[in-house]
């Protein structure tokens, strides 16, 4: 039986977001991904402050969503620090800049409660946990087979919104892909039989 939590999210489904589970502010860095769309709600119904990094022209999304946004850049862990007063307590590592890692480490006194999906290289030197499917990396495999039903019946119910930044046909999977890897994005991409 797994615990549900605020708005019906189990625990197993907040274990990926880097141990958020007591109040407290979470980072999250490229938050208006397709990944980070999904680790802002969760960590907001969670009960956390969530300080969303992300272009000024997606912060209203991120707002209606339960996250209080930042803009991404120089003076980024400032901004951050004056939305979230008390400190920050965990981060979550969508973009796998130089930059955003760093500004994690600088933010997040204890580095097991920092992440990263992409920036394995600096957070290799920085020792913060790897996610995802390179050498070294956690896979989330036993987290995602958990979480796979609640987090279907969450977006079924409602209680967890999906958002689809493009949809291609399944010939165009190389234009796709290069939309995804140019980045800035909102939401997932789809590719469709």
């Amino acid at each position: 039986m797994v615990d549900e939590g605020p708005q019906g999210l189990g625990v197993r489904e907040r274990t990926v977001l880097v141990g958020v589970g007591e109040p407290g502010a979470v980072e999250v860095a490229g938050a208006a991904g397709g990944v980070g769309l999904v680790a802002v709600q969760l960590a907001a119904a969670r009960g956390a402050t969530v300080v969303a990094t992300a272009s000024r022209v997606k912060h209203d999304l991120l707002r209606e969503l339960g996250a209080i946004p930042v803009v991404y850049g120089p003076g980024l862990a400032d901004r951050v620090r004056a939305v979230a007063p008390e400190g920050v307590h965990a981060a979550a590592d969508l973009v796998g800049t130089e930059g955003a890692v760093d500004v994690s480490v600088e933010l997040v006194p204890n580095r097991l409660r920092i992440a990263t999906i992409a920036g394995h290289e600096r957070g290799a030197r920085a020792g913060i946990k790897f996610l995802g499917g390179v050498p070294g990396a956690d896979p989330g495999t036993e987290i995602r087979r958990a979480a796979r039903l609640q987090l279907t019946e969450a977006a079924t119910a409602g209680r967890l919104r999906i958002v689809i930044a493009d949809s291609y046909p399944l010939r165009e999977a190389a234009t796709a892909h290069r939309e995804i890897m140019a980045g800035h994005t909102t939401g997932k991409i789809v590719l469709v039989p």
